[in-house]
């Protein structure tokens, strides 16, 4: 039996979000911040530089609007400073070096090595049922999906450990289903009406995200101009208040349900190359995926949270 549009909805977005750990895994992996910084990086230039080095020397008006939610003024205090820092070419091939250790770390040393095979077969199984996926992601309008998947490709993403190339292979293929579907993310906050910083904002209000403070701090924006946002928000409905305590008005929450919605749609056309029953199995698989990266403790969960 077929799932219904609703079920089938979910299972994606519960999909998305499990395999998205693995990819978000490797902006707070202390391994991958040495390789960035073994390459000439300097830390407060390593996100903005590792996710934007897919589309070259980019300037900081290219960076801000591909990456939406930051303050243009962090972003120009980083950009174009960071390729004097390390050429893109540079930065990629360090990003791949750092994400490779960090696999090892993940599925073959430690407390993993005793499951180094079940989770080599965890990598190819969720490999080969996303490949379609990844292959029916169309280009239009996805600008930072478009770099990524120009270097990301099978002939530039090669492991220097053969034993951890199914994983490298795996990072790359979950991080263009991420900038994907982020681009259409993008698109649907537009059509919502939606600045870069209401939308953290509002984001920060669901409980789901970054706290303020850290939101606050991991984008770039003063207290004060976030503040001056919120009571925007607030005086329109969609805030209970301009604290960082504040909850989203029913208002707010129909306008963010409106927002992941489109979202949805954005992805559904390369998604239809699952039927139901790929789909469920790949929700399981991608469970265990995000477990084992929730044990090894590598993303600080004190940094979410409300209020």
């Amino acid at each position: 039996m077929s799932e219904s549009p609703a079920s089938r909805t979910q299972l994606i977005r519960s999909a998305t979000k499990r395999l998205d750990s693995f990819h978000s895994a490797s902006y707070f992996s202390q391994t991958v911040a040495a390789a960035l910084s073994e390459a000439g990086l300097s830390p407060q230039n390593q996100y903005l530089a590792v996710r934007g080095a897919a589309l070259g020397a980019a300037p900081p008006e290219l960076i801000t609007a591909t990456f939406y939610a930051f303050s243009p003024s962090f972003v120009a205090e980083r950009v174009p400073a960071c390729w004097d820092e390390a050429a893109p070419a540079r930065v990629l091939a360090a990003r791949l070096t750092g994400v490779e250790a960090m696999s090892a770390e993940l599925f073959t040393a430690g407390e993993a090595a005793g499951r180094t095979a079940e989770f080599a077969d965890l990598a190819q199984r969720i490999l080969d049922r996303i490949a379609p996926v990844v292959a029916a992601q169309d280009l239009s309008g996805r600008a930072l999906y478009a770099g990524h998947r120009a270097v990301l490709n099978s002939g530039t993403v090669r492991a220097q450990d053969p034993a951890l190339q199914a994983f490298l292979d795996l990072w790359a293929a979950i991080t263009l289903l991420r900038e994907y579907r982020g681009d259409g993310h993008l698109a649907s906050l537009i059509a919502g009406g939606l600045t870069g910083l209401e939308a953290i904002v509002l984001d920060s209000a669901t409980g789901r995200s970054f706290k303020p403070g850290a939101m606050r701090k991991s984008r770039g924006w003063s207290e004060e101009e976030w503040r001056e946002t919120a009571e925007s928000l607030a005086a329109r409905g969609l805030l209970t208040e301009a604290a960082d305590s504040a909850d989203l008005e029913a208002e707010g929450q129909e306008l963010k349900a409106a927002v992941e919605d489109l979202t949805d749609d954005s992805v559904e056309a390369a998604w239809s190359a699952l039927d139901d029953e790929a789909l469920a199995a790949l929700k399981d698989d991608a469970k265990t995926l995000a477990v084992r990266v929730a044990e090894a403790g590598i993303i600080p969960q004190k940094l979410f949270g409300h209020g």
